[in-house]
């Protein structure tokens, strides 16, 4: 592919750098991103059920 890269080490550093945040910051945003999903499926299914209980 035309670099000089062997191993993750060499782009761990460049790669959080220009993502401008550390891994706290990108570890909130994943969690964030499984918890809210998480929570909002299980609003719909109790409202759906709900609905069908009535």
């Amino acid at each position: 592919m035309g670099t000089s890269i062997t191993d993750w080490t060499a782009v761990e550093g460049a790669y959080y750098a220009g993502a401008g945040g550390g891994e706290w910051l990108w570890l909130f945003i994943a969690i964030a991103l499984t918890v809210i999903p998480l929570f909002m499926g299980a609003k719909h299914e109790l409202q759906a059920y709900e609905k069908i209980k009535k």
